[in-house]
Formats: C-alpha cells, structure tokens, sequence
C-alpha cells in the first residue's frame, strides 16, 4: 500500500465520520527555538563571514565622507574616501562605494563589507566637518571632489609631526 492509498483511506474512514481522529504523524521538533526565519539566516550568516563582530560594529560607524584603506588577502590595498554606503537588512549586503582620483581620473569601487577576501578595512581619516546629505554623488567632478587620497593621507601625516 502506498502513501497516497493511505491518505485516501484515512480521508474516507475518518473525515466522513464522527470518530476519533488517530495521529498519522509524528509532530515536528521545534526548529530556531522560535526565531523567525529571515533573523535566524541573518544570525547565521553574520557567525560564518563575521565571527569576531568587527565588521558589524565598522558598518555601524562608517558615514558618508570618511576615508578607508580596503587590504585584501592578497595584500593589495585600495583607498578612498566614501561616498555612499548600502546597508543590506536581514541579509549580509552591505556595500560601501568609494571614490578616489587615479592619475586625474575619477574611479569607483564597490567594496562589500562582508567579503571574505577583504582582510582589514581601516578608517585613516574623518573629517571635521561633514558634507550634507548621506550619499555623496553629487561631488563627481566638483570642487568637492576627492583628490589623490593617497598624497592627501601623506600631507596629513607630515603637517601632524611638524605640529608635534
């Protein structure tokens, strides 16, 4: 006798009549302790690409106008300075684009913060003032445009030891 002669027979014996109903499966164990499901995933992903927290705690720091240094597991770096940044819900994707200036010319990257290739963002720099809005993208090819952050970092770091 297979499954569906047996749904069919239970359908005819006990639906139809006022008899008691016998218990044909097992109830499933409990499964996420009641954690809804799309929180659960979240939970589960942030533990396998973000075990330490440090990742979590950067995307909740990081604003518009910061400028980073992204060194991936190859040791290549890449700085920047932010000018916008998409924060995933219940999902781990989370973006941070950054722009920077390479030769006089303006190029954008799109770094995911949870990238497993990515081994340290590092803030090099905030500034004292913010500029308005949370997206920046109305600074391409302004007079708010990012410079070379590289020669800019460099300038940083040598007028703070002349000053000490």
């Amino acid at each position: 006798m297979n499954f569906f002669n047996t749904i069919r027979n239970y359908s005819t014996r006990y639906l139809s009549g006022s008899r008691a109903r016998p218990i044909v499966f097992a109830p499933l164990p409990p499964k996420r302790d009641g954690e809804h499901v799309m929180s659960f995933l979240q939970n589960k992903l942030l533990a396998k690409y973000d075990p330490t927290g440090q990742r979590r705690k950067l995307a909740e720091t990081l604003r518009a106008g910061d400028m980073i240094k992204v060194t991936y597991g190859d040791k290549s770096t890449a700085f920047g300075r932010i000018i916008a940044i998409k924060r995933g819900h219940n999902n781990v994707g989370h973006n941070i684009l950054m722009r920077n200036k390479i030769g006089g010319l303006g190029v954008e990257v799109r770094v995911p913060l949870f990238n497993p290739t990515i081994k340290n963002i590092e803030v090099m720099h905030k500034p004292e003032k913010y500029l308005s809005r949370r997206k920046h993208f109305y600074i391409r090819n302004t007079k708010h445009d990012v410079g070379n952050i590289e020669d800019f970092l460099t300038r940083e770091r040598i007028a703070k030891n002349q000053s000490n």
